[in-house]
């Protein structure tokens, strides 16, 4: 079941990754709200899929105008080659989890020991942290500071004005606190690969909308605050400590950023921005057909239509029907053997169950000449199952008074997995 929800939680995270990279370029501001998005959506969508794997839809009793028969249940052995890796992969989660927080710990260390040879200044009248060379940045999360290295006290008037402009956006939005929060799903969910590039996404993505917002305030310097972004980026003040958000970014973002900086024609063209508009929906789109991404609630009476040769007379509902001896199973073991069958294999295999409660229409001689769903399992796989095995099912037929009656009977069928 975990490997398969793995596989799974990747899927839908490459969903929502596309997604993203084809809205966040049609935007020109607000883009870290895209990755927050789609962060979100690639955690809590396999999580409703796992919460809702967990047990089917409640069961509403059928009217008493049906027979209720006991339930029929089929329970498989969770066998399937996914299974067998359960254990190996919930350690290996438990140690990527372990490595990451005790990473964490150590650069924590490290970030407090390094804060010891920080200094408290003042910068244009703002107070700040002078260090030898890390920062500019924001640091701390519930008294958060400004910390800029020993070379901006002499870089000028109008490059100090765009440092501390940056790191106060930084201060406003609390960038240090989103993307702490974004980290924090690393540690729980380090296995899956898309996270960390949504998470790395989110970093571009923050400071692309700082910069914008510190070139609404200051329109005349681009050039200048480029070349800053450049001295920056190349001289090795990157801090990396969990929240922190900062004006140094690794050079292979820099570019990003320089270019958005510089230019002022939009990123796509009309015809791009279709194309990609239409990516997103394609996406979002597919998510949705996924089994177990939305729970689905099966139609409320889906109906299989009875065959030409029924009688004309037969009930188009269930009613009640007067009788004197109930319907039995007639072949049992092959209904249970259908149960076992058509027992979809993704499903099985991700260890979903379900109950659907099936009505039948039971004719005089003890054959199956309507199906319907009365209260499905919350996964169309399972329901359409149900309907399957519901047309296997023989009967000897309802008596009154001593000769056979069409009678609805309400089945109860249950999957689940050992």
């Amino acid at each position: 079941m975990i490997a398969a929800w793995m596989l799974w939680s990747i899927g839908a995270g490459l969903l929502s990754l596309v997604a993203g990279l084809a809205v966040e370029r049609l935007l020109e501001g607000g883009r870290r709200w895209v990755w927050v998005g789609a962060g979100a959506a690639t955690v809590l969508l396999p999580a409703s899929r796992f919460l809702s794997g967990r047990g089917g839809a409640d069961v509403v009793a059928p009217p008493t105008a049906a027979v209720r028969l006991e339930p029929l249940t089929v329970t498989v052995a969770d066998n399937s080659v996914l299974h067998s890796l359960d254990d190996a992969l919930l350690l290996g989660w438990l140690a990527l989890s372990s490595v990451l927080v005790v990473g964490a710990l150590v650069a924590a260390a490290r970030f407090m020991w390094r804060r010891r040879g920080w200094e408290e200044g003042m910068l244009l009248g703002r107070r700040v942290l002078w260090s030898r060379d890390s920062g500019p940045a924001v640091v701390g999360l519930a008294m958060s500071s400004i910390v800029v290295p020993r070379w901006v006290a002499g870089a000028g008037r109008a490059r100090q004005e765009l440092v501390l402009a940056h790191e106060e956006e930084h201060l406003r939005a609390r960038d240090a606190h989103l993307l702490l929060l974004a980290a924090l799903l690393l540690f729980v969910f380090p296995w899956n690969p898309v996270l960390w590039i949504q998470y790395r996404r989110l970093g571009l993505a923050v400071e692309l909308d700082c910069d914008r917002r510190v070139m609404r305030r200051w329109p005349t310097r681009r050039r200048l605050y480029g070349d800053l972004l450049l001295r920056v980026g190349t001289g090795g003040g990157a801090l990396r400590a969990m929240g922190a958000a900062a004006l140094a970014e690794r050079p292979s973002l820099l570019e990003r950023r320089i270019r958005a900086l510089l230019s002022g024609a939009p990123e796509v063209r009309m015809a791009q921005a279709a194309f990609l508009g239409f990516c997103a929906l394609l996406a979002v789109g597919v998510a949705l057909m996924v089994p177990g991404i939305a729970r689905e609630r099966a139609e409320p009476e889906p109906e299989r239509e009875p065959p030409a040769e029924a009688d004309a007379d037969l009930a188009e509902r269930p009613v009640w029907t007067p009788r004197d001896t109930d319907p039995q199973y007639a072949n049992r073991e092959e209904i249970e053997a259908a149960l076992a069958r058509e027992y979809p294999p993704p499903l099985r295999d991700a260890g979903v169950g379900g109950r659907v409660v099936v009505w039948l229409l039971v004719d005089e001689a003890g054959k199956v000449r309507k199906t319907r769903i009365q209260a499905g399992s919350g996964h169309r796989g399972l329901d359409e199952a149900a309907l399957r095995v519901a047309d296997v099912a023989r009967f000897s037929p309802a008596l009154h008074r001593g000769r056979p009656v069409p009678v609805w009977i309400a089945l109860p069928i249950v999957f689940g997995v050992r």
